[in-house]
């Protein structure tokens, strides 16, 4: 990769652009899932996973930063495929990206636990962020001062006759030295599955030590009106003692059948290699994984 990045420089500059780059970085999977199907049973796969990403920056004669990143992704052995891709340009102004970019509302929220992640951070964004199904953001302003950002995101419509997603949201975040508190409200309409509704959401979390907590909060009001407000909230806690990371996860909200939890594991085993593994109930499904994460 370093010969990669290095003759990738070297064509930027004998092309007469300056402070340009294009950086590649990899992350890899593998191991086993567990997870009981919808008749109980129980079945047992195996996951191995790449991805690939390529990030490209340079900056104008006047300073104006700018960028795109794309991530491509092999899973299970089968064709490469476009997981995310976003384009950036960024100045005393803030940040503006448009893409596969990040929902306002959402300016914090809950770490997953296993190898692929069980889900137990779903069940809590079910209805703020990118976890809505036939959603998903393609604009993005971010402004930050200090320990204060600011964040606003759309969805201008796919403009077909089957949906017509229309959707924005505004997040807040303030830091205070390891300790941070956050407030994000989306507008959304047209959905794949959920009726139209607004979601309010609240964040807190921090470092105590060697351990770390966040929580959410989240009541959404569906339209038509009438409708009871719908509450989804959740909390994680780490602890981390020399190369091991314990963490629990606990989660709900007024459409499961039942509360989702966990408790996930990872040894750091140097070199950018970690075995991790997880166990929990999501939604009253059981679930499992253990494997090896590696970063390049």
């Amino acid at each position: 990769m370093k010969k990669i990045l290095l003759a990738t420089s070297a064509l930027v500059a004998s092309a007469g652009f300056a402070a340009a780059e294009v950086a590649i970085s990899g992350s890899a999977q593998m191991g086993f899932e567990y997870a009981e199907n919808s008749t109980g049973d129980d079945e047992t796969t195996v996951n191995n996973e790449v991805y690939v990403e390529f990030a490209m920056s340079g900056e104008t004669d006047g300073g104006l930063s700018f960028g795109a990143t794309t991530v491509y992704t092999v899973a299970s052995n089968g064709d490469p495929a476009n997981d995310d891709t976003w384009v950036w340009v960024s100045g005393a102004f803030g940040k503006l990206s448009m893409g596969a970019v990040a929902e306002a509302d959402q300016v914090a929220g809950l770490s997953d636990i296993g190898l692929d992640g069980l889900g137990t951070d779903n069940i809590a964004e079910a209805y703020s962020g990118d976890d809505l199904t036939g959603l998903a953001h393609d604009v993005n302003y971010t402004y930050s001062g200090g320990a204060f950002t600011l964040g606003l995101s759309a969805n201008v419509g796919d403009g077909t006759a089957v949906l017509d997603n229309q959707s924005y949201a505004i997040g807040a975040k303030y830091n205070f030295g390891d300790f941070y508190v956050g407030l994000g409200y989306a507008d959304h309409s047209g959905l794949a599955v959920l009726p139209d509704h607004t979601a309010t959401s609240a964040f807190a979390g921090g470092t105590f030590g060697a351990m770390k907590v966040a929580a959410m909060y989240t009541v959404a009001n569906p339209d038509p009106a009438g409708l009871e407000n719908i509450e989804a909230y959740g909390v994680t806690v780490a602890y981390t003692t020399g190369a091991t990371t314990i963490t629990g996860a606990y989660s709900d909200n007024d459409d499961s059948d039942k509360a989702s939890y966990g408790v996930g594991v990872s040894y750091d085993l140097g070199g950018g290699a970690s075995l991790v593994g997880a166990v929990g109930s999501i939604d009253d499904q059981s679930k499992a994984d253990l494997g090896i994460k590696m970063s390049f």
